[in-house]
């Protein structure tokens, strides 16, 4: 039986060492390639889910100071790690919040207005992939776009392999998806102009064995799909 305090467990574990382990580089690659893609915001606000120690929210901010930012993550820990760097960094239009995106209550997130959503090595450790995707739908503000970082195990023989390990030893409910599946949530979600931004494929890529990532775009209606590459 799948248990989210044993991922909350193995994050606080992690926490001090999340942006100096060996890994590292490899998690903070990902967030430059998100970066590179994420448009400058005139006005509302970012949600990061699964934010980690913030290094994300932490960059983008930095260039966007007018705005607010909002870091979702299960682990007490890693939430306490992000304030820290935050503070330490002169980031203060953030707030980090400990919580589990499949639980939260929507509620405590609607002073803000979320026009991006970045959700990056998250999605495979949902229980109900479709119904955190719909979720994600219903906090996205009307001109919103939203921004999937995972894993995709097709092409990938390691990802289908723990794949198989997380489901039949381990026995929890972690599954990773093929690119096809993760667009299919989000279409089913009624998520509009849902497109794959970047494709990464690399053998001993920032110090991991191999690496089959996809960055997925997603916008709140189809009527946001303008060729804009800024939001206002």
């Amino acid at each position: 039986m799948y248990r989210m305090s044993s991922i909350k467990e193995e994050f606080d574990a992690l926490a001090a060492q999340y942006e100096t382990n060996r890994l590292s580089p490899w998690y903070q690659a990902q967030g430059e390639e998100i970066l590179r893609q994420v448009p400058s915001l005139e006005e509302g606000d970012v949600l990061d889910i699964g934010c980690g120690t913030g290094y994300f929210l932490r960059q983008y901010l930095k260039n966007n100071p007018h705005i607010r930012g909002v870091g979702l993550d299960i682990s007490s820990k890693m939430v306490d790690e992000a304030n820290r760097k935050a503070k330490a960094e002169g980031v203060g239009n953030v707030k980090f919040i400990t919580g589990d995106w499949e639980d939260i209550d929507l509620k405590l997130l609607s002073p803000y207005r979320f026009k991006i959503i970045v959700c990056a090595s998250s999605f495979h450790y949902y229980s109900n992939p479709q119904k955190a995707a719909c979720k994600l739908h219903e906090l996205l503000d009307s001109q919103g776009v939203l921004y999937i970082l995972e894993r995709d195990k097709t092409q990938s023989l390691l990802t289908l392999f723990w794949g198989v390990l997380h489901r039949y030893l381990i026995k929890d409910q972690v599954a990773f998806y093929s690119s096809k599946e993760l667009i299919k949530f989000l279409n089913n979600a009624g998520f509009g102009g849902v497109s794959v931004l970047r494709t990464i494929k690399r053998y001993f890529w920032k110090g991991k064995l191999f690496t089959s990532v996809i960055l997925i775009e997603s916008y709140k209606t189809l009527k946001a799909t303008n060729g804009q590459s800024n939001i206002t």
